[in-house]
């Protein structure tokens, strides 16, 4: 029976074939969403099968539910499956069990993740880093551990070498002494290799004997040689970090090497000449005070020498500093030679040198003539054959002196006495040159208390015209007024004032004082008289020398013109250059300037028309023994012709007889000063000479 349009029956409600196809699709969703699933766990799987980190998860109760293939072989299984319900208690020691199973259930009953910490492996050298957090389902509840450690011994092998090369770069930076250091070294480098043997071949030493094959890093110095060789026992599958930090040890090597030769080559500097390699005065005061205490305890005699080169200054200037320098070694090596191990020599700058002699059976002084004599042997430098010759001083422990500074200061005196008594000569110290020395420092004392106190006076001696008759100048003539001994002449303190340098104060007082007299002779009506100040070697090399001059001027209103200086030949022929150019500035001041006992120095006529000059004073040697000596007559009558060219004036000093007078005004002369006229006189009594020689004037 059909069916009535419109009409629906219950058999028609269900189509099985529309139902079979909503199961089959929905099959077919959940097999592609099972193999999808099933790929990516595959995937998962895999990635952490590779992953070298060590990877699993714990339920509560320790039990493996998952690990990765790093796990699975490092605990020597074969398969994951193997391990799965498996606790560490089964694998591990019990030990070592219970401290895993420890920090696990710190971190499930706290939910604190432990990160990052560095621990030992358990099999096998090297070192993981462990870190282990909560396993938690989908509602929160920790359920166990997941753990994951990655291999750090790369790292941590990295770190101790580096933390070895820090430790011997901070023993470098010690100064720890480079046996102890290299010492320290082998030890170091022999427990990071597990005991492997290594040696240092330093210095052309050898290395100990080492399996053939073995690692060598050279040693290099900082100055691109080679100090010598690190040698390490080989071993299969050195890795590229450790040649090249052993390479860096012996880069640190090559600098502590180095370090502990500067430190060797400082502390001889501080203790020896740099030039001959001597001992300095350093060391030579430790060696003696050394010498001096076991010859007192036996007795025995110790001589100290000073030796000082005669005229060693000549080498220099003519042959140069280096041919100077070269002469010291040689003369340091000649008295190293004779001494030999029975005494010290020791250079103490310049050309001078102290010995030490200890007793023996041959004499002091014939050793130290040895000394003299191989010293003064000819040599040849750049080609010039040298001779040099040396004067000494000595002084002995059991008679001058119980110290070293006793004995030094002796020695030096008694060398000062060498020099002076002509040079290339042993002078022995005597109680005479203590003394000597005494007085000449109450000099010294004296004479600085004399320039504070002003105790110094002028005396004047008159210079007369031979044409006229009348005082034309004066030369200021300097007398100490002791305040013991009375009146000093020059010579009884200048040479002092020269070798102390209280010239120069001294000098300023006397152009002071000379100054200030000229110009009170013509505010008293006198005819105006030119005032001669002499000018000491010292006071010419000051450079405030002018200004000096130009201020004593001022303060006493005198006009330029009435003063002159005067100057000695040989001062200004010692830098000619150097004296023109000081000549000039003192010339522009309005001074005049004259030449001092011409004659004595060395002159040419070519230099001394180049001075600016107003006058030249003969030396008095030369008017002293005529007419006696024709020679000298015929020098003196040269000196005043010479003058008289060059339109200078010439004053004869020293004259004291008429025949002398004579001869001067014979040979043109046009003034003089001498005793014949008049001494050196006190500023009234030339007042007085002028005034008496006015009133004969107007009588006549």
């Amino acid at each position: 029976m059909m069916q009535q349009p419109g009409k629906s029956s219950k058999s028609t409600d269900v189509d099985p074939n529309g139902e079979n196809r909503h199961v089959r699709e929905l099959f077919e969703l959940l097999q592609a969403q099972y193999l999808a699933l099933s790929e990516r766990y595959e995937w998962l799987e895999a990635m952490i099968n590779y992953v070298p980190d060590f990877i699993y998860a714990k339920d509560r109760e320790g039990r493996f539910l998952f690990a990765n293939q790093a796990i699975v072989a490092n605990n020597g299984f074969l398969d994951v499956e193997e391990l799965i319900g498996l606790t560490d208690a089964e694998i591990h020691p019990m030990a070592d069990a219970e401290k895993i199973d420890a920090v696990e259930q710190r971190v499930m009953e706290t939910g604190k993740p432990d990160l990052g910490v560095e621990e030992r492996r358990m099999k096998g050298e090297g070192w993981l880093m462990m870190s282990r957090v909560p396993l938690r389902d989908r509602n929160g509840i920790i359920i166990g551990v997941v753990g994951a450690s990655r291999d750090i011994t790369a790292r941590k092998r990295a770190e101790e070498l580096m933390s070895a090369q820090t430790k011997l770069l901070q023993d470098v930076a010690r100064g720890v002494e480079l046996s102890s250091f290299l010492k320290d070294a082998q030890m170091l480098l022999e427990r990071l290799l597990d005991g492997r043997h290594v040696s240092f071949a330093v210095d052309g030493g050898q290395t100990e004997s080492i399996a053939e094959g073995a690692m060598e890093f050279p040693i290099f110095s900082r100055d691109g040689g080679r100090h010598g060789t690190l040698v390490a026992e080989r071993a299969n599958g050195d890795e590229k970090g450790l040649m090249e930090f052993l390479a860096g040890v012996a880069q640190t090597v090559g600098i502590a090497i180095d370090r502990h030769q500067d430190i060797a080559h400082i502390a001889y500097l501080a203790e020896h000449d740099a030039l001959t390699g001597l001992p300095n005065r350093t060391r030579l005061d430790r060696k003696l005070a050394e010498l001096l205490e076991k010859a007192a305890q036996e007795q025995k005699c110790v001589a100290v020498a000073f030796v000082d080169l005669d005229n060693f200054k000549l080498v220099n200037d003519n042959l140069g500093h280096a041919a100077g320098d070269e002469l010291l070694k040689v003369v340091a090596q000649r008295i190293s030679a004779r001494i030999g191990n029975s005494g010290i020599v020791s250079r103490i700058g310049g050309d001078e040198f102290i010995i030490v002699l200890t007793e023996n059976l041959d004499p002091v002084s014939r050793r130290l003539r040895a000394i003299l004599e191989g010293i003064s042997e000819p040599l040849t430098i750049d080609g010039v054959e040298i001779r040099v010759t040396c004067s000494m001083g000595v002084a002995c422990s059991t008679e001058h002196g119980d110290t070293a500074s006793e004995l030094f200061a002796n020695a030096d005196m008694a060398l000062y006495r060498a020099k002076e008594s002509g040079r290339n000569g042993i002078q022995m110290f005597n109680a005479a040159m203590g003394e000597e020395a005494r007085n000449k420092l109450t000099r010294i004392d004296e004479l600085r208390r004399a320039v504070e106190r002003d105790e110094f006076v002028l005396h004047y001696q008159p210079q007369k015209d031979i044409r006229t008759g009348n005082v034309i100048g004066v030369e200021a003539l300097v007398r100490w007024q002791h305040p013991v001994e009375g009146l000093l002449l020059p010579g009884a303190f200048i040479p002092l004032a020269e070798e102390t340098g209280l010239i120069v104060a001294i000098g300023d007082i006397v152009l002071r004082k000379a100054c200030q007299q000229a110009q009170v002779w013509q505010d008293r009506g006198l005819a105006a008289l030119r005032v001669a100040v002499n000018v000491s070697a010292r006071q010419f090399l000051e450079k405030s020398l002018t200004h000096q001059v130009a201020s004593a001027l001022k303060s006493a209103g005198l006009d330029p013109q009435w003063l002159e200086l005067e100057l000695t030949e040989s001062l200004i022929m010692h830098d000619v250059e150097g004296a023109i150019e000081r000549m000039h500035e003192l010339k522009q001041l309005g001074v005049s300037l004259a030449i001092d006992d011409f004659g004595t120095g060395y002159s040419s006529l070519s230099t001394l028309r180049r001075f600016p000059l107003s006058r030249l004073k003969i030396d008095r040697s030369f008017i002293a023994d005529i007419p006696s000596k024709t020679g000298d007559m015929a020098i003196t009558s040269a000196i005043v012709s010479l003058g008289r060219t060059l339109e200078l004036e010439v004053v004869a000093e020293g004259v004291e007889t008429e025949e002398q007078a004579h001869f001067l005004a014979g040979a043109g002369c046009e003034m003089f000063q001498g005793y014949l006229f008049a001494r050196p006189l006190p500023a009234s009594e030339v007042e007085e000479l002028i005034a008496g020689m006015a009133i004969l004037t107007d009588r006549g």
